[in-house]
């Protein structure tokens, strides 16, 4: 999912007030939820053919083909220990459209742009860890085996040789997944009503599984659920977005109810929840186990809800806004206990986990990333087995910003050039040029100087970002962009330019520079 998320609502015409109860499980809550299911048992089959053939139609109108889980079983696949680098490796969805569209994808920690190599798993949310990992896909196939009544999307338990070892069907689509450090369990979130975080009046379920067994243990709406020491319950209770402790039996999540979410603290083992902190969603611990990365709500913007990520210390309870300051809705991954990464939809990005520094672009064209920091041992006979790989041509692109003279006055328009020269050896495509505007500096407009090959156009998603794109830039060319600008304070301010492609970049050091702008006071 890549709109910005919003928080929980509840459905509609749900009570917004949230009640202290003494009972587990709210009575009306649970009748509610079994009329929903009932409801859903007799729509979901019109809206779920509805939706996978609007997927089949859209996949092949792009040459893609739908994410339809394990295209091979039978064969011996790529063993995590065959992917070289030595301090880990980075599991993925591959986004480069073609043969290996949608399918896992794994590179080294220390490479990730090197060859990719490709695995026989289709997944539209990926996660493994300590040998097991789940991979939920399209085409669950209609009435399964574990009780569900139909489904059209699947949950895959796999080994490290990625070889499916337990199909569950799933009641929604998919949304998070993640596996426990030390691979005893699993976490799913589907939507069961709506499809984004972003919009009111969607519905979500949480489910705990046991991924030695393969079976489903029970949904966070089952656990008690504690605030300020009292119980703490309501009918539009949506869960999402865990990360499981070291120890696996303690795990967090995002509570949503009454308009308003929470960061919650759960027991497996006692089945109970409590209250930590507002305004949190989609937590991920970190490998030491002292910090969660989140999302948290800044504010509207054009009627969508404005995000930004944050470290939360759980020794201080302390909050440190990260360098992202574009609005994405993603579970944040952590790379290391230094550096987060994270998905914007089109490519991989990490960021210095302790808000200092800028993002940059960690893997074109990928998504739902999984870092494994240790390796398996191949089971016999894998060691030797094939492994398909995909190799993204590099190419080079150079960056060159021309600023008039400063200082400029305060609420006078500044026309600077931006120049994207692509020395080759190939085409770049899909190129982006990507402006960040710092406070006290507004947007006026964007115009095309030198044409590329490509069409292009540009957008302005928020105060602080104005991209532009173009679908090539072949081997020698040049593009020029005329960007306005307007300071709206007295001071100088540094906005950065930064230019990304699908193909890897030879030289990236030269792919992104900040130019300083200077205002003084107007007459």
């Amino acid at each position: 999912m890549s709109s910005p998320p919003r928080p929980n609502v509840g459905r509609p015409g749900a009570p917004g007030v949230a009640d202290s109860l003494s009972s587990v499980v709210h009575p009306s809550r649970a009748i509610a939820r079994r009329w929903l299911f009932a409801l859903l048992t007799v729509t979901c089959v019109a809206v779920a053919v509805g939706y996978v053939t609007w997927t089949v139609v859209r996949d092949r109108a792009s040459g893609r083909s739908a994410v339809s889980g394990p295209v091979a079983t039978s064969a011996a696949g790529a063993n995590i220990a065959l992917v070289p680098g030595g301090t880990g490796t980075v599991l993925f969805q591959n986004a480069v459209p073609g043969e290996y569209w949608a399918r896992v994808g794994l590179v080294p920690l220390g490479g990730p742009e090197s060859p990719r190599s490709m695995l026989p798993l289709g997944c539209l949310r990926i996660h493994f860890a300590a040998e097991r990992g789940l991979c939920l896909a399209e085409d669950g196939g209609g009435f399964a085996t574990d009780g569900e009544l139909f489904s059209t999307h699947a949950a895959y338990i796999f080994g490290p040789d990625f070889q499916v070892r337990h199909q569950l069907a799933l009641s929604g689509i998919p949304s998070r997944a993640r596996v426990s450090p030390d691979g005893r369990y699993g976490a799913i979130t589907v939507f069961v009503s709506g499809h984004s975080y972003a919009e009111g009046g969607f519905s979500t379920e949480t489910t705990l599984i046991d991924l030695v067994r393969g079976d489903k243990i029970v949904t966070l709406e089952e656990f008690a659920v504690t605030r300020d020491g009292k119980r703490f319950e309501s009918i539009d209770f949506n869960f999402w977005g865990v990360t499981f402790a070291s120890d696996s039996n303690r795990f967090y999540a995002t509570l949503g109810t009454g308009g308003q979410t929470y960061l919650v603290e759960g027991d497996v083992g006692a089945r109970q929840l409590r209250v930590l902190r507002e305004n949190l969603e989609c937590p991920s611990l970190s490998p030491d186990n002292t910090r969660i990365a989140f999302k948290k709500r800044v504010g509207d913007e054009l009627g969508s809800v404005q995000w930004q990520f944050h470290v939360l210390d759980l020794a201080t309870m302390t909050e440190t806004p990260l360098a992202e300051s574009r609005s994405i809705d993603d579970q944040i991954e952590w790379l290391d206990d230094e550096r987060l990464l994270y998905g914007d939809g089109t490519d991989l990005w990490v960021v210095s986990a302790n808000g200092t520094g800028q993002p940059r672009r960690f893997m074109s064209k990928a998504a739902s990333p999984a870092v494994v920091r240790t390796a398996s041992l191949p089971p016999p006979g894998v060691a030797d087995a094939a492994v398909d790989t995909l190799t993204l041509p590099s190419t080079d692109l150079a960056l060159a910003v021309s600023v008039p003279p400063n200082p400029a006055r305060v609420g006078e328009n500044i026309t600077y050039t931006v120049t994207v020269t692509n020395r080759g050896p190939v085409d770049a495509t899909d190129l982006v040029v990507e402006q960040s505007l710092p406070k006290g500096v507004s947007f006026g407009s964007a115009s095309t100087l030198q044409l590329a090959s490509g069409g292009w156009g540009c957008s302005h998603p928020d105060e602080s970002h104005v991209m532009c794109d173009t679908s090539v830039l072949r081997s020698g060319e040049s593009w020029t962009l005329g960007f306005t600008v307007r300071p709206t304070a007295v001071g100088t301010v540094g906005t950065q330019v930064s230019i990304y492609a699908t193909e890897p970049d030879l030289r990236p050091e030269d792919n992104s520079t900040t130019t300083e702008i200077t205002a003084a006071a107007g007459p």
